[in-house]
């Protein structure tokens, strides 16, 4: 009994030192409410696109700007997601002359965020274009759809679905024409949905008096592979697709998990930047009807080609239609050091059978994408949105285009640029008009 009680006045004496060392005006970073104040910005420099500014607490920033007297539409995010007080980016789509008014975003611990662009950051920032090698996925804005365009850093081009041939093939060939995109080292069809591998088709509009042709991507431009989900899986069911493929004469490639840019020439894009190339999923939901079925995994979404696609030290997430099945089958194979990504293509146009608290929270994304269509049939849930900034991630909509706009507010309609340079990530946000 002796001993017991030497035992309890040990512990005792241990827990009133601990105390004594916390003083009552301390306070806990990352306590809301004990911490209300955003991050404060200081020592702010430009040295050519090159920008460098400290915080007085650890923070993860971004640094916004916009042409002068326009609005903010580059987004420049640090590759490293930690809360730090030195931060450093390059402004990669900056422009040779052209003036720049800037504010830095931050957001501390505790979750408070502010925008500074007091005298510490200067007015404007002249613009000096960035000539390094980077890589570039757009998300195209085809309402009702996804279409995505990757850029590699030796000029190539793949293009992961098409949209719909109509109304928005326009949108698909509107953007690659813009940006001088004229073919395709490899085109994906993510899985067999219309708003996804419609556009590889062409489409007759009908007029007054005849008939107008619109053809397909698969007309207009080169493409060197094509890649579908496993074949194992496929059951004949996109042979309409297949067979206007072979029609073009271009070489049909089927991936499955675990294959990668190692093993699979179609997946070679660019080795000699050093890009690598995963397929994370492909072909587990047996694409045997165009509903669910009933089992969780038997659904036409879970068969799609979702990819890690990784230059440097930034790694792009893209999953096509994938729900929970997928992203636990993925999660259980690979975990969370594997499947750490920068950017993440949100699956299944926001929808709440994806993107699960699971999944978010092994990906861990910076910059999350949305292709979703407000004036269409909208799939994008709230309780997503709040699970991707839960993560300290922001998102973007291609039909609210600011980021973490509430789903409530009024749409802008654009396009999603993301660059990197392996190091820096930096959003850039192309309104149009319906």
């Amino acid at each position: 009994m002796g001993r017991a009680w030497i035992w309890a006045l040990v512990v005792v004496s241990a827990a009133a030192i601990f105390l004594s060392g916390c003083s009552e005006s301390e306070v806990n970073p990352y306590d809301p409410s004990q911490d209300q104040d955003p991050p404060v910005v200081t020592s702010f420099l430009v040295s050519g696109s090159q920008v460098t500014w400290s915080t007085d607490e650890p923070a993860l920033c971004v640094l916004e700007y916009g042409v002068s007297g326009g609005d903010y539409d580059h987004y420049v995010y640090e590759s490293t997601k930690y809360h730090s007080t030195y931060h450093q980016v390059d402004l990669l789509n900056s422009e040779d002359g052209v003036e720049y008014a800037v504010r830095i975003r931050s957001m501390d611990r505790a979750g408070n965020e502010g925008w500074e662009t007091g005298v510490a950051l200067p007015a404007t920032i002249t613009g000096e274009t960035f000539d390094d090698d980077t890589m570039t996925l757009a998300m195209i804005d085809v309402g009702w759809g996804l279409s995505m365009a990757l850029t590699m850093p030796n000029g190539d081009n793949v293009l992961i679905d098409a949209g719909t041939p109509e109304p928005h093939l326009d949108e698909v060939t509107g953007f690659l024409d813009a940006h001088g995109i004229g073919s395709f080292v490899a085109a994906i069809a993510t899985h067999y949905h219309y708003d996804h591998y419609g556009g590889y088709f062409g489409w007759t509009e009908q007029i007054q008096g005849g008939s107008i042709d619109h053809p397909g991507v698969l007309e207009l431009y080169g493409i060197d592979h094509f890649i579908v989900p496993d074949e194992t899986n496929l059951f004949r069911k996109m042979g309409p697709l297949l067979r206007a493929v072979t029609d073009q004469g271009i070489p049909i490639t089927y991936v499955k998990q675990g294959d990668s840019s190692d093993s699979e020439p179609a997946l070679q894009w660019d080795p000699i930047a050093g890009v690598r190339v995963d397929v994370l999923s492909a072909g587990v939901g047996g694409l045997i009807s165009e509903d669910d079925s009933g089992d969780e995994g038997m659904n036409t979404n879970n068969d799609s080609v979702m990819l890690k696609i990784t230059y440097g030290g930034v790694s792009f997430i893209t999953t096509g239609d994938g729900e929970h099945f997928s992203e636990y089958g993925i999660v259980d194979a690979y975990g969370r050091d594997a499947l750490r990504a920068d950017i993440l293509q949100i699956a299944h146009h926001g929808s709440d059978d994806s993107s699960s608290e699971l999944w978010l929270d092994n990906v861990s994304p910076r910059v999350a994408f949305i292709s979703c269509a407000m004036i269409e049939a909208p799939l994008e849930k709230e309780e997503v949105l709040q699970g991707i900034r839960a993560v300290d991630a922001d998102y973007f909509v291609t039909d609210r285009i600011v980021p973490n706009t509430p789903r409530d507010e009024a749409p802008t309609y654009g396009h999603l640029v993301a660059t990197t340079d392996g190091a820096t990530i930096e959003v850039c946000t192309y309104e149009h008009l319906w």
